[in-house]
């Protein structure tokens, strides 16, 4: 959440002082860009009360699943210079969470400086790291301070995933499109053999 929000407001501003409007956004064209939503729905089902009723292999394989359906839409517009960046965010996020285990791998540091519980207990999709989690330094080692609005732990990737969707807004509010949509300029019409006695 604390991504979305952060991404979307800078994306929203960045295209302000670019000069973009909100309606370029009506044609900002991403294909299976419903699954972007369907894979925020699906890791608010997984880690909300009703995710507290389901089996710990569930809520894994929901979290997991829901990297699939991101991936998917990267590889379908990974043209696009900010969706590679995002595509960048979202893989890093996975590989780190699909080799320890389901969860992301959190610092001590960051949980503190979060202000959140610091125990052996999963919070939300993120898990205190041990020494035995691999790729550590891709795991929930930043924080937002407790004292700031939205405080909450954060991965490399998840700055990679704000920047590449703040850019894609931004991008969209310019009225950029998809390379693959913009017709090829026709080829110049051939002017016949040059006159050599023309000076």
């Amino acid at each position: 959440m604390l991504v979305l929000v952060v991404a979307v407001a800078g994306g929203l501003l960045a295209g302000a002082l670019l000069g973009g409007t909100l309606a370029n956004l009506e044609h900002l064209s991403l294909r299976f860009a419903s699954l972007v939503v369907l894979a925020l729905l699906v890791q608010i089902v997984a880690f909300s009360p009703i995710g507290a009723h389901l089996p710990h292999d569930a809520i894994i394989a929901l979290h997991i699943g829901s990297y699939v359906l991101l991936l998917i839409c990267v590889a379908a517009n990974i043209r696009r210079p900010p969706v590679m960046c995002f595509g960048a965010g979202v893989l890093s996020n996975a590989v780190t969470i699909v080799i320890n285990g389901g969860y992301m791998p959190a610092s001590r540091a960051a949980l503190r400086l979060a202000g959140l519980p610091v125990s052996a207990i999963p919070h939300n999709n993120s898990e205190l790291a041990t020494s035995g989690d691999r790729l550590r330094f891709l795991g929930d080692v930043f924080a937002l301070p407790h004292s700031l609005p939205l405080a909450n732990v954060f991965s490399i990737g998840d700055i990679f995933i704000a920047i590449g969707l703040a850019w894609l807004i931004a991008e969209g509010m310019r009225g950029a499109r998809d390379p693959a949509e913009v017709p090829a300029e026709p080829a110049p019409a051939d002017a016949g053999p040059v006159d050599a006695a023309r000076p």
